[in-house]
């Protein structure tokens, strides 16, 4: 080799801890790769990691210049943070008194360390880089070649199909240029493809989503997950990786959602740049979408979203694309469901936050507004403000009137409770009105009621009072158990209604089964407070006021 200067990527992976495992690595000389992958039948991740890095090393000359990139934190942190050093002068025991394990791969890899110069690079797991996505590919075949090896008690084929038994220590080796569009390459033939996307505003639980899908679809049916980032945008312009359980691993308890999301970008009317307006442009780019999932392989779209991404879904649909929608919104307004996940870790925070509220509003004798999510649905502040135990709850199903506030504050005053707590959805209205608009520009948000009300309340009466706006606390934190559950029951329906070629559904909670809904029937419409239901009665007979006649 002429050059002594590499780029290599390395990776692996491990079907159960210990379990078969397999590694691989690109190496990058100029614009030339060279694949090498292998198996052993009994390991772990972490030793496969260390085996990609061993044997990748091994193909350079000594004296070599290497940026060697894994997605191993631990691989990486024990070179650049001086782990090993500790190790080798503690008579290889760890900062606990452990013995250190895989000491065979640790002291030939800090050998070939010392023998060139090495960059020890983190990536993140499986990114967009398709040199990562290769080596995933690829130490993902030996695992399944180990695993059919000892199935039939015949030799694996070679990772690349060559007909060849790659060995615990040395795989087949392709060369090849270097290709810029690589990243799209199908899968091997057999393995089939989801793509996967969050869209419109997070919540708690998107993680729990799209966790279950990936370790449904890999650990199960050898199903292939690709992730598009930032929404329909990823869509549109390709941003996409594989993701696998590596990729996942940890993310069951974090809100958000590593693929990010936005509730702006429309394929079939596209604002370049990323534009926050709502101005028409007519720039349909649902096309390149649609040519985007070709060039991944990918036989359905599964959309992670509430109706504004939802509908986007059916509209897909209507191309021709296959999709299965899983219901997101802290909102709960969607009437193929019965709860959507996201809304009770919402109304946790906000009955939290209520809690918290009543002990300064009756120390200091006011009338508190809690203003909470709810455009047009009133849900968060009905489960929020009867578990908070508020006394007035407005929603957008029930216009109010300031005289019956008036007057609940004013009862409540003469019977002795100098302080009063009132939830009111972001939609409510007064009997008569439009609901609350902020304008910044050219965007309108709802917002302001809390501010208003509490302004009325102090002309009305001689108590004073405070407005707090809960706004995006609610879709921030750690998802409830209950969200993580429906969550993850949700994502496993989406990869057994991929399985069963059952296309154009959305999934759904009815009682306490998880079943689905055509896709068109899940768009129709918004599920809103019944003003007779029970929950309203039950407020009502606790002596909640609604702020109106009821």
């Amino acid at each position: 080799m002429a050059s002594k200067d590499f780029d290599i990527y390395t990776d692996g992976a491990c079907s159960g801890n210990p379990g078969p495992g397999g590694w691989a690595a690109v190496i990058m000389e100029g614009d030339q790769a060279r694949e090498i992958s292998g198996h052993e039948e009994i390991t772990t991740n972490q030793r496969m990691e260390l085996k990609a890095a061993v044997e990748a090393l091994r193909q350079v000359p000594p004296g070599s210049k290497v940026r060697l990139y894994s997605d191993s934190a631990y691989l990486v942190n024990c070179f650049n943070q001086g782990w090993i050093d500790r190790w080798q002068k503690n008579g290889w025991l760890t900062g606990k008194g452990q013995p250190v394990e895989n000491q065979d791969l640790w002291n030939e890899l800090l050998e070939l360390n010392n023998a060139n110069t090495v960059d020890w690079i983190k990536v993140k797991g499986h990114s967009a880089d398709r040199l990562n996505q290769r080596c995933d590919q690829l130490a993902r075949k030996a695992i399944a070649a180990c695993q059919s090896s000892t199935e039939t008690g015949k030799a694996a084929p070679g990772a690349e199909g060559s007909g060849e038994s790659p060995g615990p220590n040395a795989g087949q080796v392709r060369t090849g240029a270097r290709k810029d569009n690589c990243k799209l390459d199908k899968s091997c033939p057999g393995v089939r493809r989801i793509g996967l996307l969050t869209g419109g505003g997070d919540c708690p639980g998107l993680n729990a989503v799209i966790r279950a899908v990936v370790k449904g679809a890999t650990y199960n049916y050898n199903i292939e997950v690709v992730g598009f980032n930032s929404g329909f945008r990823g869509l549109v312009e390709n941003n996409a990786s594989l993701i696998d359980d590596f990729a996942v691993s940890g993310i069951l308890n974090r809100g958000g959602t590593i693929l990010g999301t936005s509730n702006r970008d429309n394929p079939f009317d596209f604002r370049p740049g990323g534009s926050s307006d709502y101005r028409e442009t007519n720039n349909d780019r649902s096309g390149d979408a649609v040519e985007n999932l070709k060039r991944w392989g990918i036989e359905c779209l599964v959309v992670i979203g509430g109706d504004g991404s939802l509908l986007l879904a059916h509209r897909f649909s209507l191309l021709g694309v296959p999709i299965i929608g899983i219901p997101k919104t802290i909102d709960n307004d969607l009437p193929a469901t019965d709860v959507t996940f996201g809304f009770d870790s919402a109304v946790t925070t906000a009955t939290d936050a209520i809690d918290k509220i009543h002990t300064t509003a009756e120390s200091h004798h006011r009338v508190m507004v809690v203003e909470v999510m709810g455009r047009h649905a009133g849900w968060i502040a009905l489960q929020a403000g009867m578990a908070g135990g508020g006394d007035i709850i407005l929603i957008p199903e029930i216009p109010f009137e300031y005289q019956y506030i008036v007057d609940k504050i004013m009862e409540r005053n003469h019977r002795g409770k100098k302080f009063s707590i009132i939830v009111v959805a972001e939609g409510a209205y007064p009997a008569g009105g439009d609901p609350m608009y902020q304008a910044k520009g050219d965007v309108k948000r709802l917002g302001g009621i809390s501010a208003l009300i509490a302004r009325e309340i102090e002309n009305r009466t001689d108590m004073e009072s405070r407005a707090t706006v809960l706004g995006h606390l609610q879709r921030g934190g750690s998802p409830t158990s209950y969200d993580r559950v429906l969550a993850t029951r949700f994502g496993i329906k989406a990869v057994d209604l991929f399985r069963e070629e059952k296309y154009n559904e959305m999934v759904c909670l009815r009682g306490y089964n998880i079943e689905s809904v055509p896709l068109e029937k899940a768009v129709a419409g918004t599920k809103r407070v019944d003003p007779a239901s029970d929950q309203v009665r039950a407020a009502l007979a606790v002596g909640t006021s609604f702020g109106a006649p009821i």
